[in-house]
């Protein structure tokens, strides 16, 4: 293991032939994804709960990142969400100095 964040894991391996290593993480593949070298990969459930992954064989990278697709969706509706309040409020400040200059 070179790093670990709870949502981005960095692992490095050297093997002299395709292997299948079995991961001390827990299985679970909503939102998690697997690069092998930067190249996503699938991975699978070893022994009921942990992660496993078939890996071909020389010096490679392995991370897994959690990237669920509800927080990106969510970020997004968040930012069109903020742009249209400061927009409503433009306008609103625009109409009330419009409205004291006509008065």
């Amino acid at each position: 293991m070179e790093s670990y964040h709870p949502d981005h894991l960095v692992y490095s391996y050297s093997a002299p032939r395709d292997i299948i290593a079995v991961f001390s993480e827990i299985y679970y593949d909503k939102g998690w994804n697997m690069y092998v070298d930067g190249v996503k990969k699938d991975y699978f459930r070893a022994d009921y709960v942990l992660r496993a992954a078939q890996l071909v064989a020389g010096n490679h990278k392995v991370e897994f990142k959690f990237e669920p697709k509800s927080y990106y969706m969510g970020e997004k509706i968040s930012l069109a969400g903020s742009i249209l309040l400061v927009l409503f409020l433009g306008f609103a400040g625009y109409t009330e100095t419009r409205k004291k200059k006509v008065a």
